[in-house]
């Protein structure tokens, strides 16, 4: 009667033993996979398209949408990838640890605004500007030449949009 029983009892054991080792290796390669994300964060300034796509919910898709916004607009903080078309804020409270920007910077892909030629679409396509700025800056150009930035303080514009606009535009 033992003899019955033992081939059942240790094929019992062997899948237990089989199934654990399994979860187990399944689970220290999601561990892995975030120890890695801690340890290597991304530069969202210098990613490549792998790299991004090994971020937690980032697709290939996602990676170049990120890629093309660098390239358009730029990040100021880490927080502007939500500006990125399918990254919400959940997706962002998922990747948030395992991102960083290695420095403030706007890339000028496009050629400088001239401020004193720029039409109202123009104006408004700069970081911050709207229909009333713009006009604003039409009405004033219209009276006197825009020499400095600082005409654009005297036009009630905020320093952190003027910020913003430095290095796209030209008077």
């Amino acid at each position: 009667m033992r003899k019955k029983l033992l081939f059942p009892v240790l094929s019992i054991i062997l899948v237990v033993l089989l199934g654990i080792l399994t979860v187990d290796r399944y689970h220290s390669g999601e561990e892995g996979r975030l120890n890695s994300y801690q340890e290597n964060k991304i530069d969202l300034l210098t990613a490549s398209v792998e790299e991004l796509i090994e971020l937690p919910g980032i697709g290939p898709a996602k990676a170049q949408a990120i890629l093309n916004y660098r390239q358009e607009k730029g990040f100021r903080e880490i927080e502007d990838i939500m500006n990125v078309s399918g990254i919400g804020e959940k997706t962002f409270s998922n990747i948030k640890d395992y991102i960083y920007l290695s420095e403030v910077v706007y890339e000028i892909v496009d050629d400088k605004i001239n401020i004193n030629e720029a039409s109202s679409e123009e104006l408004e396509s700069l970081p911050g500007i709207g229909e009333v700025s713009a006009q604003k800056i039409i009405e004033y150009r219209a009276i006197k030449r825009i020499s400095s930035l600082y005409d654009l303080k005297k036009l009630g514009i905020p320093s952190s949009t003027i910020e913003k606009m430095e290095g796209k535009i030209v008077f």
